[in-house]
C-alpha cells in the first residue's frame, strides 16, 4: 500500500464516523466515488456508522440516495471530501464544523485543504481514484452496488472513456470492475434513457444552437424553455453533449438559467485549453471540461467572445 494510501486508510480504521462529501452540482463522478467509497468502508467495517451527502440528481438515482445527516454528526466525523477542488465548492458547508477532513480528488490542487491530501491530476475520474484505494487495501471487499457507482463516475467524466485524459490505466480499471461482477450494459442502459420530454427538448436544442464568427457552437436555456417542455435544470444540463463532434466547432458551451441572476455555464472543448479561460470568470475545472457561474445573459455573450477569441487564435 503506497504511503498517502495507508494514511486514510489508517484514519478510517480510527474512526467510527465517517461522513463522505462531493462538490455542489453533482454529477456522475461525484456522486459514484461517494456511493464507491462508502461501500468500501462499510463492506469492510460493518460496526461503522458512514453516511454519504451528495444532492440528488434524477439521471444518478439508481446509484442510490443521500443519507439524512443531523449537523452534530459532522462535528463528531472523519469527513472525506471526494472530486471537490475547493473547500468553497463543497455541496455541504457544514464540513467545515468538523476538524478532520480528508480529500481524495483528480482536479488541480488549487486549495489543500485537508489534513491529508490525496489528489492526482492525471486520473480521468475521482471514482479512479477510490478504485485504486480499494486495490491497494490489504483484503479488499466492496459490494457490486459500490462498483457499479464508481464505473458510472469514470464513465460519466470521462464521457464514456472518449475524452482526452482517458489512458490505459482507465480501460484496465473498467475490465477489473467486469471481472469483479459488475452489471456493465447494465450502467450503460440507465446512463442511455431519456424521457419523451427529454427526446423533443434535445430536438429543440439540434435545431436551435447558434455559433460564433469562430465557430463556437452554443445554446441559452431559460426557465420558460424548460418549463415548456417540462424538462429539468438537470436534465436540460446533460445536453451540452449533443453539441459534442462538429468538425468545425471544438469548443462548444451550453447556458442554462438555474435562478434569477443566475446562469450556469457548461463548456466543453475538444482538444482545446478551456479552464484558463473560463478561470477569468470565476469558474474553472479541467482542460476541456470547465464551467462558470454568472449573472445574466449579457454576460455570457462575454464569455462566448473570450471563447471565440481563444478559438481564432
Amino acid at each position: 500500500m503506497t504511503n498517502i494510501y495507508k494514511q486514510i486508510f489508517k484514519e478510517i480504521e480510527k474512526n467510527d464516523k465517517i461522513i463522505i462529501t462531493t462538490h455542489i452540482r453533482a454529477d456522475g463522478d461525484c456522486v459514484g466515488s461517494a456511493i464507491g467509497l462508502k461501500e468500501i468502508i462499510k463492506s469492510m467495517y460493518k460496526n461503522k456508522t458512514v453516511k454519504a451527502s451528495f444532492e440528488n440528481m434524477k439521471f444518478l438515482s439508481f446509484l442510490g440516495s443521500p443519507d439524512k445527516i443531523e449537523d452534530d454528526e459532522f462535528k463528531n466525523s472523519l469527513i472525506i471530501s471526494v472530486d471537490n477542488a475547493t473547500l468553497d465548492r463543497s455541496n455541504d458547508p457544514r464540513i467545515q464544523l468538523s476538524n478532520k477532513i480528508i480529500k481524495i480528488d483528480h482536479h488541480p490542487n488549487k486549495d489543500p485543504f485537508g489534513y491529508i491530501n490525496l489528489v492526482d491530476e492525471n486520473r480521468c475520474a475521482c471514482s479512479e481514484i477510490v478504485f485504486d484505494f480499494l486495490l491497494n487495501i490489504k483484503n479488499p471487499s466492496i459490494s457490486v452496488d459500490g462498483l457499479e457507482a464508481l464505473c458510472t463516475g469514470i464513465l460519466t467524466d470521462s464521457g464514456r472513456l472518449s475524452y482526452s485524459h482517458v489512458d490505459s490505466r482507465t480501460f484496465m480499471t473498467i475490465a477489473k470492475m467486469i471481472d469483479m461482477g459488475i452489471d456493465y450494459q447494465k450502467i450503460i442502459n440507465h446512463l442511455d434513457e431519456i424521457t419523451k420530454e427529454e427526446l423533443r427538448f434535445k430536438g429543440y436544442v439540434l435545431s436551435n444552437f447558434e455559433e460564433t464568427e469562430n465557430g463556437v457552437l452554443y445554446i441559452k436555456i431559460t426557465k420558460e424553455m424548460r418549463d415548456k417542455y417540462n424538462v429539468s435544470y438537470d436534465e436540460a444540463s446533460n445536453m451540452v453533449s449533443e453539441l459534442s463532434g462538429v468538425k468545425e466547432s471544438p469548443i462548444w458551451a451550453l447556458f442554462n438559467e438555474a435562478h434569477e441572476n443566475e446562469i450556469r455555464c457548461r463548456i466543453r472543448s475538444n482538444g482545446i485549453k478551456i479552464n484558463e479561460t473560463c478561470e477569468k470568470f470565476g469558474g474553472g475545472g479541467h482542460e476541456n471540461a470547465s464551467g462558470i457561474v454568472v449573472d445574466s445573459f449579457e454576460k455570457c455573450d462575454e464569455v462566448l467572445n473570450a471563447l471565440d477569441e481563444l478559438l481564432k487564435k
